[in-house]
Formats: C-alpha cells, structure tokens, sequence
C-alpha cells in the first residue's frame, strides 16, 4: 500500500477492458492465470472490471501476471482495489480501513444505490509485490 491508501487484499481492479470483451472472458483469464475466482463484474461503460479471489495470495499472483495483459486490442492495467472501486460497483468494503466492518465467509455485494456520474477516479499506487506464487 502506498501513501496511506487503503487497497483490498482479495479483490483487484481492471482497467481499460475492451467494451467487446465480456464478463464470462475477464473470469476465464484471471481464473487460467491465478486460480479460483469468487466473483468478478464489469462495467461496460468505464470499461473496467472487479475480481475477488477466495485467497489474497491468488490476488497477488493475479496482480503480478495480469497487469499489461492484451486482450481484444486492450493493455489491461491491475491495481488492488480501493474503497472507491467498491462505491463504483456497488459492493459493500468488508476489509477494514474508512469502511470497517467484519469480513464474512459469504462475501457476496451488498446492494447500493450506484452513482457512477459521481465517481472520481483516484490516483493509484504500485502495490507491494507478495511472493507466495513461484513463477
């Protein structure tokens, strides 16, 4: 984490997806490349996409391999997710920080009112890089 920015541990963001890529090819890639996804959903609109992984270890491996991933004319940029992501899509922030709440097994969204015309984009950090995956 960098420069006090809290970032999830099990879900990455997924920016600049080709509105010609579908939801079902984004699961598929990070599921080839990194294991079990839990849930991944996309925006068609801001071509960007979230993906949570059951292990924050699957998430680190996912970040460092997926990051400048080609597909469909696309260089796809990964980031760990911010509490701002989760506003963007709706998904309730489970992992502590500004949002705190107790983390559940069952992590489905919780639904919220989506304002995306309210959506600011953040500036990003260069995550940490974790190890856990041999290359």
């Amino acid at each position: 984490m960098g420069g006090g920015t809290v970032e999830s541990k099990y879900v990455l963001y997924v920016s600049n997806v080709s509105s010609d890529t579908r939801t079902k090819e984004v699961r598929f890639e990070f599921e080839r490349c990194a294991g079990k996804v839990y849930q991944c959903e996309r925006d068609y609109k801001s071509r960007s996409a979230l993906i949570e992984f059951d292990r924050s270890s699957d998430a680190s491996y996912a970040w460092r391999k997926m990051d400048g991933f080609y597909m469909d004319g696309r260089e796809w940029k990964v980031d760990y997710a911010i509490p701002d992501d989760f506003k963007f899509f709706g998904w309730k922030w489970t992992e502590g920080g500004d949002f705190r709440d107790s983390r559940s097994r069952s992590r489905s969204p919780t639904p919220v009112k989506k304002d995306k015309k309210s959506y600011k984009a953040t500036p990003r950090s260069n995550s940490p890089t974790n190890t856990n995956h041999s290359d």
